[in-house]
């Protein structure tokens, strides 16, 4: 009797230490989504009392990258993890041994692969024979009937068990919005249709697809059945999986469609059915546009052929040498394909391939000035597309053009002298107040301007009131840049863009062993820490760089002093 009224008088103090506000679940649950970020502490809540146990495993479980979590636990005298890096069974777990994996698998709303995470690339993954077991006993739709998200490459990762596509088609869950899987090779094409067409019919809430292929070669050309799918919003068709040419045309059924990602290659016949059409593909909905080419061309005939009001980003990836009117003609259909210049903010370019050798590939600054015309960019990359051949008054047009842009890339690893100047460069920076990744080639052989107040143009140069530093800009990529000591270049970067950690470069191959750079990158990196440690040196730094302008000096052996 004495144990009984000992337990109710520790039940009764445990009830009231417990403060009233945990029995809220919406306080509970914002409890717990600070502690996210720590499966320890998790772990630790939900032994804390019964009553929090429940949201907290929830919570724990519900996103995995790995079905390894699950498998161990089991027993530890079950299982073991071998050589191989993978969970395999010591021994026959008993049937309520594994009903915890059971329990577990039911809180489970997401298998999604997570390759950034060390834990993901560290951790255990169960051997395929423990995965036929597991699903043996249990079958996709009764392990995990809350799944909403799955990547099948979390439950086929091993070589030997991505084949399966029998267990994929098991994954007929009537939750499932989003779907990614990768097709082995040698597989029919009409089996992975048929595969889609299965899972759509159970899942009618799919709104995300994702098709990839795992081998090189001949790509996979394949039907869906997009008047099947009305909530289909993201539908991205990678690494040699593409639609076939009618299919292309049916996307314009997908009203909700928001992101595209798509193959495109030649002989395919894509490009002749959408020229033959008498009205272009509408993708009203479009906000995100991916498409992987041979050629740049391909791009460029598919824009001049689709309607996209609603288009905020496009990336385009090809791996085929495109003249310069070719890029030139690809930027101008821009204007077709986005019909107004209000919605795009971002466009990325990434080339593969430069010329030929000793072919001259110069892309001047008239071949992106239609990108002028879009008024609200914040990312504008190219990447590997060429020479670029840009000049000043595009330079300063862009700052005009793009007040907000945060990322600018003009990038070749082919070597050119670039007639941009130092002073075009610093007043870009200076006036776009967001940019915090510039990669641009310069002269920097020669004294620049400082940037100074429009309003104080007219008067006389020793009254000029600068503009304040800009404190977004972080990395600073000048590529091929040419640079003389006179320029002032490390001094004139501290005193300009205080924030500036990341200063790179290119090294013209089997020119030099001598990199003109890295002795302004040391210099530079020393004003970084004066800046940190000497903070009155700092505040009068751009007036003393201002000065040194005027000054008619060789610095030949500069030191950094004041």
């Amino acid at each position: 009797m004495k144990d009984r009224a000992t337990d109710r008088a520790s039940s009764t103090a445990f009830e009231l230490t417990m403060h009233r506000a945990l029995l809220v679940n919406d306080i509970v649950h914002t409890i717990l989504q600070n502690i996210t970020s720590s499966p320890t502490d998790m772990i630790n809540f939900a032994s804390t009392c019964s009553a929090l146990s429940s949201p907290a495993l929830d919570m724990l479980w519900c996103k995995q990258s790995t079905l390894g979590p699950l498998i161990m636990c089991l027993p530890q005298d079950t299982w073991e993890v071998r050589n191989d890096g993978c969970i395999h069974l010591t021994r026959e777990p008993l049937p309520t041994e594994w009903e915890r994996v059971r329990l577990n698998a039911s809180r489970i709303h997401k298998l999604m692969e997570n390759p950034r995470s060390t834990r993901y690339k560290d951790s255990p993954k169960p051997h395929s024979h423990v995965l036929h077991k597991l699903f043996a006993l249990f079958p996709p739709t009764l392990l995990f009937p809350n799944l909403h998200k799955l990547d099948f490459e979390v439950v086929s990762d091993r070589p030997e068990f991505s084949p399966d596509f029998a267990l994929l088609r098991q994954f007929r869950l009537p939750r499932l919005e989003v779907l990614a899987f990768r097709l082995p090779s040698g597989i029919p094409v009409h089996e992975i249709e048929q595969l889609v067409d299965t899972i759509q019919a159970q899942a009618s809430g799919l709104r995300q697809l994702v098709i990839s292929a795992s081998h090189v070669g001949a790509p996979f050309q394949i039907d869906l059945p997009f008047n099947k799918m009305p909530k289909l919003n993201l539908l991205a068709m990678l690494c040699n999986v593409c639609l076939t040419r009618h299919n292309i045309a049916d996307t314009g059924l997908l009203r909700s469609l928001q992101v595209l990602s798509l193959t495109l290659h030649e002989g395919s016949g894509v490009l002749a059915d959408l020229q033959l059409r008498d009205m272009p593909l509408e993708l009203s909905a479009l906000n995100n546009l991916t498409l992987i080419v041979d050629r740049l061309q391909l791009c460029t005939s598919f824009l001049l052929h689709v309607i996209t009001p609603q288009l905020s980003r496009i990336d385009i990836m090809y791996c085929k040498y495109a003249a310069p009117q070719e890029v030139g003609k690809f930027v101008r259909s821009l204007h077709t394909t986005c019909q107004s210049f209000a919605s795009l903010k971002n466009v990325s370019v990434h080339g593969d391939r430069g010329p030929p050798q000793g072919f001259y590939n110069p892309l001047s600054s008239d071949l992106f000035r239609p990108l002028l015309k879009f008024r609200r960019l914040t990312h504008v990359k190219f990447i590997a597309t060429g020479q670029y051949c840009l000049d000043d008054a595009f330079i300063n047009d862009a700052a005009v053009a793009w007040p907000d842009i945060q990322e600018l890339w003009f990038a070749s690893h082919e070597t050119h002298t670039s007639a941009v100047t130092f002073t075009a460069v610093l007043s870009l920076a200076s006036r776009c107040r967001s940019l915090h990744v510039l990669h641009l080639t310069f002269d920097g052989t020669q004294r620049p301007t400082l940037p100074y107040r429009k309003e104080s143009e007219d008067v006389p140069d020793g009254k000029r009131e600068l503009l304040p530093t800009q404190t977004a800009l972080q990395r600073l990529h000048v590529g091929h840049s040419k640079l003389s000591r006179a320029a002032l270049v490390p001094w004139i970067l501290a005193a300009v863009f205080p924030n500036l950690v990341d200063l790179t470069w290119y090294q013209t191959p089997g020119v030099s062993d001598i990199i003109p750079w890295l002795p302004e990158a040391a210099e530079f990196q020393q004003l970084v820490i004066r800046r940190k440690t000497d903070p009155v040196e700092y505040a009068v730094r751009p007036n003393f760089v201002q000065s040194l302008l005027k000054v008619d000096i060789s610095l030949e052996s500069w030191e950094v002093s004041m």
